[in-house]
């Protein structure tokens, strides 16, 4: 957060510098822990917060270390100083607390030195060869990679805020400590937040939550993503945050007995049986239970696991004994079991999960694990300098570098920003499955994810190769999504074939990297070769292709914008056009059931019996179809009707205003032709579900003419327009859609007016 520059004032280090000594050279072995508090700008002045880190760093630090860290104290207060916080206190107060939260993360010296100097190099005229002279090259580079994120402006253009994105993710690749300082200077400025302007709140607020806290969480630093998720939440939506903490409240003192006696009888049964653990109330996050409402669509009182235990055991032994011992008192959930302790999550996180139902028919979640992997979950990355000798925090170490060089290499196989954005969306925020090699290897995966994903994640080589693959010992198609507990078995061919169609099923970032690099790779003629050789496989997606005529080649590359046939097959064959897609569009006039000759009737017949010579235009807003109830807007000076569905918010709108100008209408019975109509789709996985989707439509005899997809609130929606025969015809291929089991929600397309908008998710009981 940019200081507030005024007049100059005295050093806070010149009157610090005896008293920072005086702590260094402290030698009682009982020394406070500090607060968590205890650096908060508005109860303590710069010279105790200086002797407060001091004395935290001295715990694990030398004597060397700390004087290292007191020059840079005293040098970022020299180069702040005049300046101050939107709150009115001296900027040096912001660094300090940076490096005492680095601090309480065990970090080492150059990265708490890097703490305090982080805003030098942006803020002051102090240069980074400055810096490198005085406090060596390793810190200066610290400072530089976070002064290089604190200039990333992640605006709302798709393309900057890929771009600066980027940046971050490859100074993370770099060295992870320029992450952990960048997101303890936002854990500050979030907690500081209330002094800023309340028009940048919001903007603060929602980058926090989009870009920084799935960060801390993939790293492993749990107890940092709550408080940034939480925080920004409540400056987000706070009125939605009050109501929701207040329900919270008050269903804790309903259920208080309840709750008591679930922490009694699993304390004293756990004791009974000799297990030595520690049951403690947690609280779950206002944020994720506000985003299970949402993505659910459900009411407070249907979230089951608002009250939750967590229970500390000294081995992993007790994990599962605790678990034998707490599903004797209260019946278990069926499907509510996760065992993370013996297959951990990739960013570390290890725990038994069991939601069960106590006193009076409350479901409460159990978490079970030991003292290690509490410390584990709670530090994340931290571990590594909280627990240097222990093997957990030097596995989970390997698995983040693992994940970072794994950015590099999918940066290396990205066009441009935006495709690099794509391909790691999963890998930031993962939901994982576990899946199996034939030699019993773990692989983990994001949800979702397909052989062909699973086949690259063992070698670049094998995904390339790729031909065909076993599940369980039985042969499966390459797109079918992976489940928890499956052993994979890939076949391989003798030579590279990946299939461009592939980018709609896979999920990870690595696989949408290798595929779209080898496609690059291709010479044109190749290219134009693989387009055609997948505009052929028609047949599996009951496509009459062997009917499309050099007219439809035309009007589809007019409609694309591509000169002729080549050009098109040759985007397919690089995977920037989806063959499937490109196909519904080629047979379109022939996929309605019966009618070989549609494109010609539509030419000689109005779809809506209307004055001679009057055209009809069926409006984009409704997309109205036969046997829809449907009103005419006529246009003066124009001698065009457009047509409207009458429960159209347009038509109730145009009604009130221009009413002369409304007429009843009409089907013409004669007409043979299809009707675009939109469909508004929800889909749990949307790379995974295109291909279904879209075969689905061409069993019913269909053909999908415009496509578009988005993200609101991390729900994927499509929008398919699809020619249809009548509405009878459309609720058939609603229907169908239905039933595929990655589709949350059809719906026929209808635009609202601002007082339409459907309003958001209830959280009274």
């Amino acid at each position: 957060m940019a200081p507030n520059t005024a007049t100059a004032g005295k050093s806070y280090a010149q009157k610090a510098a005896d008293l920072f000594m005086t702590a260094v050279g402290m030698k009682s072995a009982t020394k406070p822990e500090p607060k968590e508090d205890a650096f908060a700008e508005e109860k303590l002045n710069p010279v105790a917060s200086a002797n407060l880190l001091a004395e935290r760093c001295r715990q694990y630090l030398s004597n060397s270390d700390v004087q290292k860290i007191r020059e840079a104290f005293r040098y970022a207060d020299q180069a702040h100083l005049g300046q101050f916080r939107n709150s009115g206190a001296p900027y040096i107060t912001h660094p300090i607390a940076v490096a005492e939260i680095l601090a309480s993360w065990h970090m080492d010296a150059e990265t708490i030195e890097a703490g305090l100097m982080h805003d030098v190099l942006e803020d002051t005229g102090i240069t980074k060869i400055e810096m490198s002279e005085k406090f060596g090259v390793k810190v200066a580079e610290l400072v530089d990679g976070v002064s290089k994120l604190d200039k990333l402006k992640f605006s709302s253009n798709e393309e900057a805020q890929a771009e600066s994105f980027h940046k971050m993710l490859l100074a993370m690749s770099r060295d992870v400590r320029v992450i952990l300082i960048k997101l303890a200077d936002r854990l500050h400025n979030m907690r500081t937040l209330g002094a800023v302007k309340q028009h940048k709140k919001f903007r603060i607020a929602k980058e926090t939550m989009d870009i920084y806290a799935p960060i801390a969480s993939r790293l492993g630093l749990f107890s940092v993503y709550r408080e940034l998720s939480d925080m920004s939440f409540s400056y987000m939506y706070p009125i939605r945050y009050r109501v929701l903490e207040k329900k919270v409240a008050e269903s804790r003192m309903r259920k208080k007995n309840a709750l008591d006696q679930i922490y009694h009888e699993t304390s004293d049964r756990l004791a009974a049986r000799k297990i030595r653990g520690d049951v403690q109330g947690k609280n779950k996050s206002l944020w994720r239970i506000y985003s299970k409402m949402k993505e659910r669509k459900i009411r407070f009182s249907e979230v089951l696991d608002v009250h939750s235990f967590r229970v500390l055991v000294p081995t992993r032994d007790d994990c599962y004994r605790a678990l034998g011992v707490i599903h004797e008192l209260y019946k278990p959930v069926p499907g509510r079991f996760k065992d993370f302790v013996a297959i951990p999550k990739a960013n570390g996180y290890q725990s038994l999960h069991t939601t069960v139902i106590g006193p009076g028919g409350l479901m409460v979640e159990f978490q079970i694990r030991t003292e290690e992997m509490h410390h584990i979950c709670e530090d994340g990355i931290t571990a590594h300098w909280l627990y240097r000798d222990r093997n957990t925090s030097d596995q989970l170490q390997r698995n983040t570098m693992d994940w970072l060089n794994g950015l590099l290499e999918i940066q290396k196989q990205s066009g441009t920003s935006l495709e690099f954005m794509e391909n790691i969306k999963v890998d930031i925020f993962p939901d994982r499955v576990y899946v199996f090699s034939p030699r019993g290897r773990i692989i983990q995966l994001p949800k979702g994810s397909t052989a062909v994903d699973f086949a690259y994640q063992i070698h670049t080589d094998l995904g390339n190769c790729t031909i065909g693959c076993e599940i369980n010992g039985e042969t499966a198609p390459l797109t079918r999504e992976l489940k928890n507990g499956e052993m994979i078995n890939i076949i391989k061919g003798d030579k590279p074939t990946p299939n461009p169609s592939w980018l709609s099923s896979v999920r990870t970032g690595k696989a949408r990297a290798e595929i779209r690099q080898y496609m690059r790779s291709l010479s044109e003629e190749g290219k134009i070769e693989l387009g055609s050789k997948l505009l052929e496989s028609s047949k599996s997606h009951h496509l009459p292709y062997s009917k499309v005529t050099n007219e439809d080649w035309t009007r589809v590359c007019k409609a694309n914008g591509f000169t002729d046939k080549n050009a098109l097959l040759d985007a397919i064959g690089s995977g920037q056009k989806d063959s499937l897609l490109l196909l519904h569009q080629l047979t379109a006039p022939y996929t309605l059931k019966g009618n070989e000759t549609a494109t010609t009737v539509q030419q000689s017949q109005e779809p809506v019996l209307a004055l001679k010579g009057q055209i009809c235009k069926l409006a984009p807003c409704c997309t109205p179809a036969m046997d829809d109830v449907i009103i005419g807007h006529y246009i003066a000076g124009t001698n065009t009707l457009h047509v409207h569905r009458k429960d159209c918010s347009h038509v109730q709108r145009g009604m009130r205003t221009d009413p002369e100008n409304w007429r009843d209408l009409q089907w013409n019975s004669q007409y043979k032709g299809g009707y675009p109509v939109k469909l508004d789709i929800e889909l749990t996985n949307t790379h995974a579900t295109l291909e279904r989707l879209t075969s689905m439509i061409a069993q019913q005899h269909s053909s999908v003419t415009g496509f578009a997809m988005s993200q609101q609130n991390s729900v994927d929606k499509v929008e398919l327009t699809i020619l249809v025969g009548d509405t009878k015809h459309l609720q058939k291929i609603i229907n169908a859609i239905r039933t595929i089991d990655t589709v949350r929600l059809v719906s026929r397309h209808l635009e609202s007016t601002p007082a339409m908008k459907p309003v958001d998710v209830e959280i009274d009981e």
